[in-house]
């Protein structure tokens, strides 16, 4: 008889913490944080594959970066809830990037400065861009950016990553650095709110579909 009541009390257990796991999944909705329609993302797949062809002929080396890296090393692709592709360049190779912009026309792609940063843009749309960051010695100009520096062994020499069906030049060391940036990437998706500019804390434990990227349909 004890033994049917400890049974009765594990059973009860369980279907208590499987209500509570399915309610956790129902109060958390992904949509609400998705920036960009699957036509724009098969649109920022091209413009990123048109933009690392112009960079490759011109011999300039740039890598994936904060998002786009953790969405390569991560998921193989785009994070469904980011906004844009992040890639950087050395200070050296800035104004052979600034003489490109015909290169990038001719793909009708638009290459603008943005500050302290360059932007490739469409005319299709003004939600979809590409960031390029100018760093010097694996550090951002922008002070807001100061934590995200590289060390000399994690960034040369570059390697490469599946970003969907292409492939990207990638950090050294890219583990080394998410894991000193972003301790806790492997574990948990900080997902950003691009409307309301809060963050999201979500484990993959509750919800392993989030490592899953979204990929081109074309």
């Amino acid at each position: 008889m004890r033994r049917n009541r400890r049974s009765v009390r594990k059973s009860t257990r369980k279907r208590r913490k499987s209500a509570r796991g399915s309610q956790k999944k129902d109060n958390f909705n992904l949509k609400k944080y998705i920036v960009l329609n699957q036509k724009e993302v098969n649109l920022l797949y091209d413009m990123t594959k048109k933009t690392i062809a112009i960079l490759d002929k011109a011999n300039i080396d740039y890598w994936a970066t904060d998002g786009t890296l953790l969405g390569i090393i991560r998921s193989k692709g785009f994070i469904p809830w980011d906004d844009d592709v992040d890639i950087a360049i050395d200070t050296k190779d800035k104004q052979k990037l600034r003489s490109l912009k015909d290169d990038f026309k001719q793909k009708e792609l638009d290459l603008v400065g943005v500050g302290k940063y360059m932007k490739v843009k469409t005319h299709k749309t003004k939600n979809v861009w590409i960031d390029v960051f100018i760093l010097t010695n694996g550090a951002w100009p922008q002070g807001h950016f100061k934590h995200l520096k590289f060390k000399p062994e994690e960034l040369y020499p570059l390697k490469k990553g599946s970003f969907g069906k292409l492939k990207l030049n990638i950090p050294n060391k890219s583990e080394q650095y998410l894991n000193r940036i972003f301790k806790d990437w492997k574990k948990v998706a900080y997902i950003y709110n691009h409307h309301t500019k809060g963050k999201k804390k979500i484990s993959f434990k509750d919800y392993p579909e989030l490592k899953k990227p979204t990929l081109p349909t074309n």
